[in-house]
């Protein structure tokens, strides 16, 4: 591969990164203010952005690369990150003493770790990623501007970690 590719390759998933980190904090923040009826920052950076959703994209982008039908993504999806949630719930709670979340509230909950509704509402969030950001985003990194897009995605992430850093030092 050569430079021009592997920076290319790069900045575009930390863009999906990126994207999918703003769009899970809307979520966490749009799920408190219509359960709660308040104004509740979720996230655990200084910017808005849930960094696991970041990740769990990415996850998914690799897992579910070749499958084609929506319907395909949507479930597989939500399985993988219902058994993801469910089994980080059980590692945060037995190995660490922490309890990040609960769906106390929610309908259709197992042991306040998961919810059907919010184990759909990723799946949903997964298909529009890969069926709508996803296509655009490989457009732009294919395009004659991939390189502009690049420096410019590379530019943003490094100013968002020197941003959050600078909150710890």
């Amino acid at each position: 591969m050569k430079r021009e590719q592997i920076t290319v390759f790069l900045t575009k998933y930390m863009f999906m990164f990126m994207a999918a980190s703003m769009i899970g904090w809307m979520y966490e923040i749009a799920c408190v203010r219509i359960l709660y009826n308040i104004y509740y920052d979720r996230g655990i950076l200084h910017l808005p952005m849930c960094p696991i959703y970041g990740f769990g994209m990415l996850m998914l982008l690799v897992i579910f690369r070749k499958v084609r039908n929506p319907v395909g993504i949507f479930v597989g999806s939500t399985m993988f990150t219902t058994a993801l949630e469910l089994a980080s719930s059980y590692i945060l709670e037995y190995k660490f003493n922490m309890i990040l979340w609960t769906y106390e509230d929610w309908p259709l909950s197992f042991q306040n770790r998961i919810s059907a509704v919010s184990s759909c509402m990723f799946g949903l969030m997964a298909l529009m990623v890969m069926k709508l950001i996803k296509p655009v985003t490989d457009k732009l990194f294919e395009s004659e501007y991939k390189m502009r897009a690049s420096m410019t995605v590379a530019v943003l992430f490094v100013f968002c970690v020197i941003w959050e850093v600078s909150f710890y030092g």
